[in-house]
């Protein structure tokens, strides 16, 4: 009997034993992931479809947006989906966001890890324009044409009117008709012509203004005194008219624009100098403007022509012009112009001159005005036809240097280089100026430009640009001093010139400067007793890139010799 019921026993733990071993054995685990939208994307709706696939079949699956990435802020937490799909309800998401989704799945008694988060933005709301009127600076409604076109094109009829959900970007304002009765379009505030921001609001303003009656008035002065008397002149504008004495007065006149023009007549023996403040004004509502017709009278100013060659006075036939409130014209010099009227006058050179000469400038200048009973004088400068050279070169550190270099050339002859040394001949007389474009020693910087960027040219001159060109670099420069072979130490006053120039009052000294030739001049101090001998090695050296050199200013004790 003991013995059965073992084996009963042991057929039963080997049941059991079985069917535990079942049980451990594992399943193939669920895996999600997630598909749309994108990782950090960016979605152009507020109902977006969220979607991910799963490596098993009827499945549940739980899904949860929030608006923070710890999940703390939950949005949706919706679980037994059956689908691996879910579109967003309206109203749970709002414009401008970022927001976070995760999901898990469910099988039997199986519930897999949540995916890694993903997160996705919503889209900016649309931006507001807004139209509204003004009449005289207050607030008005009522009927207005008008179109508002860019990203998204609109129009209205009536105003104030709101465009909401406008797509961003610029947005321009065109007035079509209507508005305040008896009223015009003074302009669009801020501007016609604005740009809409993701989210923002923008106003226009149509600023109408009533149409007034205004005032014209037209007065004449003499000489700056008030005048009254026949002169013939038109006013040309929203109304026209035309007159033949002044002073003069038009009311009950719309705004707007108005031109006066002068036909003739006048004070006797003067001449219409100006209108001020302007001979086109604007006349705004009950506003008034005045037209003043300025005259003077014709005094005997004078305008002397004169003419030089090479400097020095000439007397002949040359063909020229006068305009301005005279004109005339001549064909001799000297010559004068007398009782001309006050005013601005321009000369003009036609032909002539001396012969073999060329003309050079008119001086002091070929405008100029003449004032009340005034001289002015026109002079033409001749030079004889000599011409000069001009030579192009370069130096790097001091030293020539030849290569290419892009330069140009302005004065009375106008040109280009490419390369140095060079020269230019048979370029007339006059004053020359040197740019320098590009190129030059690789790895060099230009300094300056010697003796001078602008020079003058005399006839059969030849003159020189040197472009100095400095390494990129620089070195040490010492200054120190000795008395009798020893080295001494104290006040002693120096200046060092070459590329950079400076000075120093005491030894030893130092500077730092680019590469380049330097020489040093004493000035005065030094020890007592003592005369400057010599400057060792030389005066002059040349520094190299990221060199030393050294001054040495020796001096020698002379008893009996003042300090």
């Amino acid at each position: 009997m003991m013995k059965k019921c073992a084996l009963v026993l042991l057929i039963v733990s080997l049941t059991l034993f079985s069917l535990a071993g079942c049980t451990l054995i594992p399943s193939t685990p669920l895996q999600i992931t997630l598909q749309s939208p994108s990782n950090g994307s960016s979605i152009s709706s507020l109902t977006p479809i969220l979607a991910w696939n799963c490596n098993e079949s009827h499945v549940s699956f739980r899904l949860q947006v929030a608006s923070d990435s710890n999940f703390n802020d939950l949005v949706i937490d919706q679980s037994a989906l059956p689908d691996p799909s879910y579109t967003i309800p309206s109203g749970k998401i709002k414009n401008n966001q970022s927001y976070y989704w995760r999901v898990n799945a469910s099988k039997t008694s199986q519930t897999s890890d949540w995916t890694p988060c993903w997160s996705f933005n919503t889209p900016s709301e649309g931006g507001t324009a807004t139209i509204k009127a003004t009449l005289d600076g207050q607030p008005w409604s009522g009927n207005i044409d008008y179109a508002l076109s860019g990203p998204d094109q609109q129009s209205g009829t009536s105003v104030t009117q709101n465009f909401s959900g406008l797509t961003p970007g610029s947005y321009t304002l065109g007035y079509n008709s209507g508005g305040p009765s008896e009223a015009a379009l003074d302009n669009i505030a801020p501007s016609a012509t604005q740009t809409l921001a993701a989210d923002g609001t923008i106003t226009f303003t149509l600023n109408f203004v009533s149409r007034v009656p205004g005032t014209v008035k037209v007065k004449a002065t003499l000489d700056g005194d008030p005048w009254s008397g026949r002169v013939h002149y038109s006013i040309s504008g929203p109304y026209a008219d035309a007159l033949s004495s002044v002073p003069q007065t038009f009311d009950n006149l719309p705004q707007g624009i108005y031109t006066i023009s002068f036909r003739s007549g006048g004070p006797s023996g003067a001449i219409l100098a100006e209108i001020s403040p302007s001979t086109s004004q604007t006349l705004s509502g009950s506003g008034s403007i005045t037209f003043t017709l300025n005259f003077h009278s014709q005094t005997s100013s004078t305008i002397n022509v004169k003419t030089t060659l090479d400097g020095r006075n000439w007397s002949g036939n040359i063909k020229y012009t006068i305009s301005g409130p005279y004109d005339d014209s001549s064909s001799y010099v000297p010559d004068s112009f007398s009782d001309l009227p006050q005013g601005s006058y321009t000369i003009h050179y036609r032909s002539g001159g001396p012969s073999g000469a060329t003309l050079w400038d008119v001086s002091p200048s070929s405008s100029q005005t003449v004032s009340h009973n005034g001289v002015i004088t026109y002079t033409f400068n001749f030079h004889t036809q000599s011409n000069c050279a001009i030579r192009v070169n370069a130096t790097l550190d001091g030293q020539p240097w030849s290569g290419e270099v892009n330069y140009a050339i302005e004065g009375h002859y106008s040109g280009s280089g490419a390369s140095v040394p060079n020269t230019l001949g048979s370029v007339p007389p006059g004053s020359y100026s040197l740019h320098y474009l590009s190129g030059g020693p690789e790895g060099a910087e230009l300094g300056r430009i010697s003796p001078e960027p602008s020079q003058y040219a005399n006839p059969g001159d030849t003159i020189t640009f040197t472009m100095n060109f400095h390494s990129q670099g620089g070195g040490i420069i010492n200054v120190t001093a000795n008395i009798d072979g020893e080295p001494w130490q104290g006040e002693v006053r120096y200046t060092l010139h070459g590329p950079i120039t400076d000075s120093g009052s005491y030894v030893p000294g130092q500077f730092t400067g680019p590469a380049g030739t330097y020489s040093l001049s004493y000035t005065s101090g030094g020890p007592h007793q003592c005369v400057l001998e010599s400057i060792s090695p030389s005066p002059t050296q040349h520094l190299g890139n990221n060199g030393i050199i050294e001054f040495t200013l020796n001096f020698h004790f002379q008893s009996g010799v003042l300090p």
